[in-house]
């Protein structure tokens, strides 16, 4: 009977313990995230009357808040005001619980919004940095030069920017004092997490040593790719002329290649010498062109079966022409005044 309760008292004793390890997680939890993911910011408008109780119920109530019960415990802890400023706000997935209360209450935003789009180079990355007042473009692009990459980025001394493809295109938001590389590390880590995700998505082992190949491929798509059925068309005439040891000769590798842009191509544009150059070598160019998106990565990795070996935009909308046949390809291309 002693054993009994001996028993019965340790069970008690472990389920406390775990209650108060778990209750501690959620805690620190609350702090450091207290919004629950979801996949898109959080907007939060506040009116006259609102207080901070009142803001954080609403959201608890909304499921958009982890814990109700330990954001009030912080708060009173802390001897936070219950008043804050009217007006709309908008807080990204990560925001911590102190970042959070001090906006409603100042009214002011310590935060920087930077909104990199799907197809932007580094270049044009730290274009847009400097535009957000974060940091100057020749800052940011020196940070990326002497950047440590992550073991799986393929150094190249050839490449323009090893870190090219890596830097994931979304929405970021970054305190005013927030340096380039942490802003690089942040869209590194974005990049990580996308694989993840698509990995999940796909039910796919994706491995680390295939990023380079993957992400090249699929900036080459970004950049090629009007629509998104066509991701997938040309990801298939990507695989399709490697796999029959045919030059790619992909427009977007050239411009790349050049540096700056070039609204048409002509025969003498095509002789450049760069490994980025797939008129002039065999296979997917030295490395990304661009950082490409979600859904070019998952093209890359999930390429329509087809037996097209020539694309050409048809001039109009977003479609492309695809065909196996070389006369069918230049008769569009005439057509399209190409």
């Amino acid at each position: 009977m002693k054993k009994l309760k001996s028993y019965v008292l340790i069970a008690i004793l472990i389920c406390v313990v775990i209650s108060a390890a778990v209750s501690y997680n959620i805690y620190n939890k609350t702090i450091t995230n207290p919004l629950v993911n979801s996949s898109s910011d959080l907007e939060i408008k506040v009116t006259d009357g609102d207080t901070l109780y009142s803001v954080f119920e609403e959201l608890y109530n909304q499921k958009k808040l982890r814990s109700l019960n330990f954001t009030k415990i912080y708060i009173k802890t802390h001897n936070i005001s219950d008043n804050i400023k009217k007006g709309t706000y908008e807080f990204e997935k990560g925001v911590s619980l102190d970042e959070l209360i001090k906006e409603l209450q100042t009214g002011e935003t310590n935060r920087i919004k930077l909104t990199i789009p799907e197809g932007y180079t580094i270049t044009d990355i730290a274009s847009k940095v400097e535009k957000s007042g974060l940091a100057t473009k020749d800052d940011f692009l020196k940070a990326v030069k002497n950047y440590s990459p992550p073991g799986y980025v393929k150094e190249d001394p050839k490449k323009r920017y090893n870190l090219e493809g890596y830097l994931f295109p979304d929405t970021y938001y970054f305190s005013k004092k927030t340096d380039s590389n942490t802003i690089i590390k942040t869209m590194i880590d974005r990049t990580e997490e996308v694989f993840k995700q698509i990995s999940k998505k796909t039910g796919d082992n994706i491995n680390e040593a295939n990023y380079e190949d993957i992400l090249t491929k699929a900036s080459v798509i970004e950049k090629e790719a009007r629509s998104d059925k066509d991701r997938y068309l040309i990801s298939s005439v990507i695989d399709n002329r490697i796999n029959k040891k045919m030059k790619l000769q992909i427009d977007a590798t050239v411009i790349y290649a050049y540096g700056y842009h070039k609204e048409k191509l002509y025969n003498k544009d095509l002789i450049i010498d760069s490994p980025y150059n797939t008129y002039k070598y065999t296979g997917l160019p030295i490395g990304p062109i661009c950082n490409p998106g979600m859904e070019s990565i998952i093209a890359s990795l999930k390429p329509e079966k087809t037996d097209y070996i020539y694309y050409v935009w048809t001039g109009k909308g977003k479609d492309h022409f695809f065909t196996n046949d070389y006369k069918q390809f230049l008769s569009e291309k005439r057509k399209a005044n190409l």
